[in-house]
């Protein structure tokens, strides 16, 4: 399974699958934006009930969920275009459902903006996709690998969950 032979992965956030995956697939992991490959992963944020809301922790959950994933990306896409090349993007995260209604906002506001993106940046040759689950399987690590891969070359602007039921 070398799908990803000569494919370099800038791994922002932390999830042991999806690393694993893409090292067995072939690519390497980098913490810089030379790379073909942005993966954005964050954490779901403790729940809190809406009227326990703080607007603090509101703004936390956005800037960490949406603000910082789509600035990250955004560098990413310069980048690419930098280079004259094409690349990749893909949001893992918690479904919308989850964690409160300060992660259903941004959970719900990164798949309009990854089907944004998709539309806009398929111009240049930069694939958005998102996988929203909390698994943290092999399952969530071959999906992650598989969507970065040249397999998944016309899946672009795709929000996938993935249950965490067996």
């Amino acid at each position: 399974m070398a799908w990803l032979n000569g494919k370099t992965v800038h791994l922002a956030g932390v999830h042991p699958a999806i690393e694993a995956a893409l090292k067995a697939a072939g690519a390497m992991i980098s913490r810089t934006q030379e790379a073909n490959i942005f993966i954005h992963i964050a954490a779901a944020p403790e729940h809190v009930p809406a009227h326990k809301q703080s607007h603090e922790a509101w703004r936390q959950t956005l800037d960490s969920g949406l603000d910082q994933r789509f600035l990250q990306a955004n560098e990413f896409a310069k980048h690419c275009r930098d280079r004259g090349a094409g690349g990749v993007v893909l949001f893992v995260g918690a479904p919308e459902q989850s964690a409160g209604v300060d992660q259903a906002a941004a959970a719900g506001a990164l798949g309009n903006l990854t089907k944004t993106l998709g539309v806009e940046w398929a111009r240049d040759g930069i694939r958005v996709n998102s996988i929203l689950t909390h698994r943290a399987d092999e399952t969530v690590g071959n999906l992650a690998s598989y969507l970065v891969s040249d397999y998944a070359a016309y899946v672009n602007g795709a929000v996938m969950g993935v249950d965490d039921h067996d």
